[in-house]
Order: C-alpha cells, then structure tokens, then sequence
C-alpha cells in the first residue's frame, strides 16, 4: 500500500472458515454422494461377479440414504460439520446390510427365487441382525451425553442401523423373491465326493 492514496486491506476471523463451509456444504454433500454410490456400485460389479448385483445395490443405497435425511430432518438437525461427516460415513457403512444379502443371495443353490431368499435369510440373516444390534448397543451410551456432537452422532447411528437392518432384512429379501436373478450363481468347484462315487462307478462297470 506504499504511495497509493487508498489502502488495500481485508479483515480475518476464525468465524470465516464456519461461513465458508455453510456457502459450499451442500453440493459438497452432493458431490460427495454421488461419488460414494457410485464407487459403491463398481465395488459391488467386482466383488459380485455377476453384473445385476449393481441393480440390487445401488438402488437401495440411494434409498436408505435418502431416508437417513429424513431421519436427520425429523430429528431437527440440520447440515453442519459433524451431520455431513456422519453422512459421508453412512454410505459405506449402509452397503454391508445390503452387499451380504445379494452375495448370498447369489451363492445360495436352490431353484427357485424364494428358496433361494429362506436359504439366504437362515443363514445370512442372523449375522446381519447380530451385527447391527451390537452396532445399537455401541452407541446406546450416546444418548446420554450433553455434547451436541455426540447426540449428532447418536442420531445417524441410530437411524442408519434401524434402517439398514429393516431393508437388508425385509425391503430386499422381498424384491429378491420378486425380480431375483435365478440362472445368476456364482461358480462352485464339483465336491470330492460326487468324483469319488463316480470313478467307483466307473470301476464297477468296467468289472
């Protein structure tokens, strides 16, 4: 500013960086969730070796995702620092109760569609459900606590356990039963039994 008439200046506050994060939190938070779904479905496309998966997947992440805001919204909170990293959080955490169903699902060898939901739900389902009790009880102890940022915490754990084991277990067994895929297994090696009682077989009939 050395020999000019009007001085260049500008103020700084610890407060601006709050102001900063509120101009741009929203598409931040959209960006972010559309990145998340998406990497979430070319996870599932190679982890899943059969590419209908991503049609079980992404669709019932975006779902649960949506009702988790509403969830939030209901709860009066509103977009801040400690809400947009929870959500953030949420999208991979929300993907297990739906990828262990559809894997299972896929592996499981009975014919028909709702055999193939009963086997998956009796084997699978339990560790779901166990899963996401254990999860509950974690973060039970929350709800006690005066800190705003806990309660935050609390809140999104809560309805995304509540939501993500009501979806895993109930909303996707029944599209499954409906529009499941039947002739997409994935591959299993022949047992050693099944090629020992043939190559007796064989001998006896060479006998």
């Amino acid at each position: 500013n050395e020999g000019e008439k009007e001085w260049k200046f500008f103020t700084w506050m610890n407060e601006y960086y709050i102001w900063e994060f509120y101009s741009v939190a929203v598409d931040e938070l959209i960006l972010t969730t559309v990145l998340g779904v998406v990497a979430v479905s070319v996870i599932a496309m190679t982890l899943i070796p059969h590419w209908t998966a991503v049609f079980f997947v992404a669709p019932m992440v975006c779902i649960l995702y949506i009702e988790l805001l509403g969830v939030i919204q209901i709860a009066g909170l509103h977009v801040n620092s400690v809400t947009y990293i929870s959500m953030v959080m949420s999208i991979g955490l929300m993907v297990d109760y739906v990828m262990h169903v559809v894997i299972r699902y896929y592996e499981s060898e009975k014919g028909t569609r709702e055999e193939k939901v009963r086997d998956t739900l009796s084997t699978m389902g339990s560790s779901i459900l166990i899963g996401g009790i254990s999860t509950l009880l974690g973060v039970i102890p929350l709800a006690f606590s005066t800190s705003s940022i806990f309660t935050t915490i609390f809140v999104s754990f809560i309805g995304l356990v509540l939501l993500g084991c009501a979806h895993g277990l109930i909303l996707l067994p029944v599209v499954l039963s409906m529009v499941g895929p039947l002739g997409a297994r994935l591959g299993h090696e022949p047992s050693d039994d099944k090629g020992i009682a043939t190559t007796e077989h064989n001998d006896d009939s060479s006998a």
